[in-house]
């Protein structure tokens, strides 16, 4: 594997990966998007309610009227 300027790859003694380094300094915007990418993900899974339920919901719980 070719190395890459700025990433340090750490193995085991089976020569399996055990972690990965990045410089901030060459790699900020793509470790930034990355971790964005893995908050929308997480998400997407998470459960959802009907708009109509949401207001409802808001609704009573601050005692707005319509």
């Amino acid at each position: 594997m070719s190395k890459l300027a700025g990433v340090k790859i750490e193995k085991d003694t089976q020569g399996r990966t055990k972690r990965v380094t990045f410089d901030m300094k060459q790699h900020k915007i793509f470790l930034e998007d990355y971790l964005d990418h893995l908050e929308i993900v997480s998400a997407v899974n998470e459960p959802t309610i009907p708009w109509e339920d949401a207001v409802k919901k808001l609704d009573k719980k601050h005692k707005a009227q319509k």
